[in-house]
């Protein structure tokens, strides 16, 4: 029999020393309660708790978890018992923040289930991508999570995202910049990186990529991270099925259609049709 003792001991030790992490942390369970608390805040009519709970209850709940999890992510310290007053006043200002972005964010869910409606002939209406389509949720946590980013509150952004990416397939770092009238269809498999950006009216399709061509390192062979590694995308875009596109430098000009499966690490001119053939792949101008 294996001696249990020694063995958690041995893997006590290695963790202080190769993982010394943090004493404490946003907690997952707290992040998926914030997000189905996002969700009854902006679609209240959709997503309420009970008949009897009101916008500014549920509004009020949001807040404390956010303040709590900003906390955790800022100061590693527990909110409800190792918090100083200025650092509760600080993650509740934060969680404010947030909270004023809502009327905004709520006007770009809705433009994002307009822009879906319409792309997508199987939406039988509003209802069914509110209630049924990953995309949305995605978007959603997305658009939530990319304001705490821009707060520069540390980790939870990510997990946000990550939490998303678990439920849906789609991964977006919740770092990138995507325009207005976002749809993504099926979902599954896609890819954003950290410093893409998208603009607006584009349409993504499953298995997409959004991806880094090469990651430059500096004179002692580290990575560079802060670095401009992932495209740009234009507005009116089509990015078809399993499409690969990749490079920081390169830009897919606006109301282009990348092929499914086409494989592009250069930019190509607005208008473009970019499609993906047996032995290469061909570039042509789209007619208006």
């Amino acid at each position: 029999m294996p001696n249990r003792d020694l063995i958690a001991r041995k893997l006590q030790e290695q963790s202080r020393d190769w993982f010394p992490g943090r004493s404490c942390h946003p907690e997952t369970s707290q992040i998926e309660r914030m997000i189905e608390a996002i969700r009854w805040v902006l679609f209240p009519n959709y997503f309420k708790p009970s008949e009897t709970a009101t916008v500014s209850e549920c509004i009020d709940k949001l807040h404390a978890v956010l303040a709590s999890q900003i906390h955790r992510a800022v100061y590693q310290a527990c909110f409800e018992k190792d918090s100083t007053p200025d650092s509760a006043r600080f993650a509740e200002e934060k969680a404010d923040e947030v909270i004023q972005w809502f009327p905004t964010l709520q006007q770009l869910m809705y433009e994002d289930i307009v822009a879906t409606y319409n792309g997508d002939p199987a939406a039988t209406g509003y209802d069914e991508i509110i209630l049924t389509y990953p995309g949305l949720i995605a978007l959603m946590v997305y658009r939530i999570a990319h304001v705490v980013h821009q707060l520069d509150v540390p980790l939870l952004p990510r997990m946000m995202t990550e939490y998303a990416h678990r439920l849906t397939g789609i991964e977006i770092h919740p770092g990138a910049t995507l325009g207005r009238g976002i749809m993504i269809d099926h979902g599954t498999g896609i890819v954003i990186g950290e410093t893409a950006v998208v603009g607006n009216n584009v349409k993504i399709y499953q298995g997409v990529t959004l991806g880094a061509l090469f990651f430059p390192r500096d004179e002692a062979g580290f990575m560079v991270r802060k670095t401009k590694r992932h495209p740009t995308v234009e507005d009116n875009v089509i990015l078809y099925s399993n499409a690969t596109v990749l490079g920081g430098d390169t830009v897919i000009g606006h109301d282009s259609v990348i092929g499914s499966n086409a494989w592009v690490t250069e930019s190509v001119p607005p208008h473009s049709k970019v499609i993906y053939q047996t032995e290469s792949v061909v570039t042509t101008k789209r007619s208006r």
